[in-house]
């Protein structure tokens, strides 16, 4: 007998759907989706949420989430469709981002209830992602890295070697 094939979580709607519900809800037409596939990151389904309201922006923050079959960066074992990429505010200075922009929304190695898992939603993700962005505004403006405040705990930074 042959492998069988293995379907990606992305493309499953047992998956999908249940992530998506309460975010189409409450986003509507903001929230929209593409599926995409790269020879060298393999599928990705990328969600694209136009004008997030922020505390502290004047204007409104497009943010994107992407979930990779094969992520290109490490995600220190957990599973892909827990550890997507969130961008927003691409060029903003924070002290808690990765090397390629996307935001550092929590620390890998805590337990399931300190940090977001794909079971509690897009939208929690999106709420996340939200106070995020308001965190970074207030550090920017009492110093970022000149003596800025982080309102809230900061998980360590720094990992050894990527699994």
């Amino acid at each position: 007998m042959g492998a069988g094939v293995t379907v990606w979580y992305g493309a499953a709607a047992a998956w999908w759907a249940p992530l998506e519900r309460d975010a189409r809800r409450r986003c509507g037409p903001a929230l929209r989706h593409r599926y995409g596939y790269d020879y060298g990151e393999g599928h990705r389904l990328v969600y694209l949420l136009s004008g997030l309201d922020v505390v502290g922006d004047p204007d409104p923050v497009d943010v994107t989430i992407t979930f990779y079959a094969n992520p290109p960066y490490p995600t220190y074992g957990l599973p892909p469709q827990d550890s997507p990429r969130v961008h927003a505010k691409v060029n903003a200075t924070s002290k808690h981002r990765y090397p390629d922009g996307a935001l550092c929304l929590w620390y890998p190695l805590d337990p399931p209830d300190r940090r977001w898992t794909s079971d509690k939603g897009l939208l929690d993700l999106i709420e996340i992602t939200r106070r995020h962005l308001f965190l970074e505004n207030y550090w920017r403006a009492t110093g970022g890295h000149h003596g800025g405040e982080w309102l809230i705990e900061d998980a360590p930074h720094g990992f050894g070697k990527a699994g």
